[in-house]
């Protein structure tokens, strides 16, 4: 039997006026749940935003974007490759891929009755999910793109459909510089609202066969083929899969692989700020709780002196006593921690469902702070916790060393 352990768990279970229940251990106490919580809330928040925005980036394109060397962002792609059935089949048989489609990128300025607007029309066919798109669709439909002719209708942002003052049902011309000029009129069959508004203000999409008509392509032309991977994290090895599966072979078909950081490097460098700043945090806040652990762990073996000098007196060794007294640290701290979730949880929870914070969606592309259960994070920061404070309190628990037993038990 852990004699230590029992002591300890005996001592934890003591009564309010008990001398583990002094308050300078409570406050410890809630040190110590508040920085859980905190650290917690951190994370939960910080892998919201990367995955609302990564989200939202791989809506509008993909984590991989196979196009010719020519083109330089996906709003003018001017030059095409050209796809093949067996490529596609190569690239959704690949393990780490979720789906692929083919689209055309071409921009056009759309013409209402009161106002004009620049735009890309981003053509897409039945390959494309669009479920992003689709749970973001505020009136209207989604368009059906599998239509044996060419589908007339168009989905826009709630943003333009603003600035050009239409909505659902209503038609609109797009007009396309180029040589010679061309125009097409379109139906509005839906329209969507993403938050995003660097995105929202320019993204229409629309059935890629009139895009290719417009270019002079044939059907198996387009300006890339998207690439959505089943986690972002699997990105390096996909990449160089797929690039190892493009037809180098074709001199007039030379094509590169691009990534979802090229799409948008300003956003994942802030993400990785953000990361940055969040551990600074993290750090600070369990070394102030870890203080306040050990402060509370001064005034618990100074409370317990005449214990010592009985144990002392009764044969115990001071390694004994230590354990004794990480052992009711490490209680205290995991009531702490247990305490510090569930109010991580609570809060976490309230924010998830009820979008309590607002955000200005012009400055951080979405309009309430958003949160994302990650419970490995959850998990790992929890352990390391309980580890470096357990590991921090070894120091204060040398002062049992120097307590005489005599003096010990004579101490009021």
């Amino acid at each position: 039997m852990n004699l230590e352990l029992y002591i300890a768990r005996r001592l934890l279970k003591g009564k309010e006026n008990s001398t583990v229940s002094v308050p300078i251990v409570r406050i410890a106490l809630v040190g110590i749940a508040l920085g859980v919580c905190v650290m917690l809330l951190s994370i939960f928040i910080i892998t919201g935003f990367k995955k609302e925005i990564t989200d939202k980036l791989t809506g509008f394109s993909a984590h991989l974007n196979v196009v010719a060397y020519g083109n330089y962002n996906s709003y003018d792609a001017a030059e095409k490759v050209r796809v093949s059935d067996t490529l596609l089949f190569e690239i959704a048989e690949l393990p780490e891929v979720a789906t692929v489609y083919p689209y055309v990128a071409k921009p056009a300025i759309l013409k209402s009755k009161k106002q004009i607007h620049g735009v890309v029309l981003y053509g897409v066919d039945s390959l494309y999910p669009g479920d992003f798109i689709r749970k973001h669709v505020v009136s209207g439909d989604y368009p059906d793109f599998s239509t044996a002719k060419a589908s007339d209708e168009i989905l826009i942002s709630k943003a333009v459909a603003s600035l050009l003052e239409v909505g659902a049902g209503e038609k609109i011309n797009a007009h396309f510089v180029q040589d010679p000029p061309r125009v097409r009129v379109f139906t509005v069959k839906g329209i969507y609202d993403t938050g995003f508004g660097e995105y929202d203000n320019i993204y229409v999409f629309c059935d890629l066969r009139h895009l290719q008509r417009l270019n002079g392509w044939q059907s198996d032309e387009v300006s890339g083929i998207a690439v959505d991977l089943k986690d972002i994290g699997l990105l390096p090895v996909a990449e160089e899969k797929v690039y190892d599966l493009l037809p180098w072979e074709d001199s007039g078909n030379m094509c590169k692989v691009t990534i979802l950081y090229d799409m948008a490097p300003s956003l994942f460098d802030w993400l990785g700020m953000l990361n940055t700043n969040v551990w600074i945090i993290l750090v600070l806040i369990l070394v102030v709780a870890g203080f306040n652990m050990v402060s509370g762990l001064l005034i618990l073996i100074l409370d317990k002196t005449f214990l010592i000098g009985i144990l002392k007196a009764l044969g115990y060794t001071n390694v004994n006593l230590r354990k004794l007294f990480l052992y009711i640290a490490a209680g205290l701290i995991g009531r702490g921690m247990i305490w510090g979730n569930i109010l991580a949880f609570v809060l976490a929870g309230i924010q998830y469902f009820f979008q309590v914070i607002p955000l200005d969606p012009v400055a951080y592309y979405m309009d309430t702070v958003p949160i994302h259960f990650n419970f490995v994070f959850v998990i790992l920061l929890d352990i390391g916790v309980l580890v470096i404070s357990t590991l921090m309190l070894v120091v204060p628990t040398m002062l049992i060393s120097r307590i005489s037993p005599i003096r010990a038990i004579r101490f009021e």
